[in-house]
């Protein structure tokens, strides 16, 4: 296209963009046009967002995407995010994966979204979110599932093949590990993981679980998306995980520079699941500190009885793949694949994580 022709049709681009909203000084007009500029997957996702109860006020809001050419020899692909994230942190994943002929459902997670989000504590619980995403599997008439989790949703991901061994092929955890049942003590975890690794990897679970908390991050949600996604993977080892630091982070108002691996549009969309309320998203550890999950679990066997594949990056200050990676006498058949990213792998190496699935699905099936 020569210059004259291309000046010509980013001139006619504009004009349309600006007669579909003649008024954009409006703060909603804005986001209109921020949507017909934004890219085919986001418009995709918003698209496909569909609801559903999972039982008497619990709604579940879900992506659900066909694999093309899918003849029922595949399995479902279920995709369970962590935090602070949403079903759109799978993009990669459903739209890689989909075209592979997988069929790929990525649920909004409780506290996220649409999904039900009680400030309540006490209703987190790892077998009530498996209990709500098996009667979700029955609405859509999915059998065996392949599970798949990042960061919390690994803990979800792991009670999934803990609780109903029969639904699933196999699980991937990514960035999250698994671990069998037993009481948790925030403390005594600290200690430990100074020990091993020289810093206190569980530290931001002090604030997390501070009544300030939300609020605190509420009135800097910038400031903290700077720190949770930061370029320097470095700062999640002296400005995340010890304790104090987040809190530091987020009161005095700090910034940096973003990964490049998000676009301005995914992290606006992060910004939105911030600004609905932050307390529902923190619950999540205030469960396990709480020990929510014991009393549903203290007489369960505690052996996967499925293989499982981990997904770690060398970059990761705080799911540290040495922790989690290696051999377990509670899984029977392990994979560990490292990788040269921080802690959201998915996001920063979506080709060499895919790759990688799709290998290991090949390989158990």
């Amino acid at each position: 296209m020569n210059t004259f022709k291309l000046v010509t049709f980013r001139l006619l681009t504009v004009f349309i963009v600006i007669t579909q909203f003649k008024d954009i000084s409006s703060v909603s007009s804005i986001k209109k046009l921020y949507a017909v500029l934004s890219n085919r997957q986001t418009t995709s996702t918003i698209t496909k967002a569909q609801n559903y109860q999972v039982a008497p006020g619990i709604n579940y809001e879900y992506l659900y995407t066909r694999g093309s050419n899918n003849n029922s020899s595949k399995p479902t692909m279920l995709f369970l995010h962590g935090f602070p994230s949403s079903f759109h942190s799978w993009r990669h994943q459903t739209d890689y994966f989909s075209r592979q002929g997988y069929d790929c459902l990525a649920p909004n997670m409780m506290g996220y979204g649409k999904t039900y989000s009680p400030l309540n504590v006490s209703e987190y619980k790892s077998k009530a979110m498996v209990d709500h995403l098996i009667t979700l599997l029955n609405y859509l008439q999915i059998n065996k599932v392949i599970v798949v989790g990042h960061d919390w949703g690994t803990r979800t991901a792991g009670r999934f093949l803990l609780h109903r061994p029969e639904r699933t092929v196999g699980v991937v955890l990514i960035s999250g590990s698994y671990n069998a049942p037993a009481l948790f003590d925030l403390d005594r975890a600290l200690d430990a993981s100074t020990k091993a690794f020289g810093y206190e990897i569980y530290g931001h679970w002090k604030f997390f679980e501070a009544n300030d908390a939300a609020k605190l991050i509420e009135n800097n949600i910038e400031g903290f998306m700077d720190l949770v996604f930061a370029s320097d993977p470095t700062l999640w080892k002296t400005n995340f995980a010890p304790v104090g630091k987040v809190r530091e982070w987020v009161i005095n108002k700090n910034k940096t520079t973003r990964g490049a691996y998000m676009t301005a549009n995914d992290y606006e969309i992060l910004r939105q699941y911030h600004a609905e309320g932050m307390q529902p998203k923190l619950n999540w550890f205030k469960m396990m500190i709480a020990n929510n999950d014991w009393e549903d679990e203290k007489n369960l066997n505690p052996v996967l009885q499925r293989p499982m594949l981990y997904l770690g990056g060398k970059k990761d200050y705080v799911s540290v793949i040495s922790a989690y990676g290696g051999p377990s006498q509670y899984i029977a058949n392990l994979q560990t694949c490292p990788l040269d990213t921080g802690h959201w792998v998915m996001e920063e190496d979506p080709q060499g994580v895919n790759g990688i699935i799709e290998r290991w699905i090949k390989k158990i099936q």
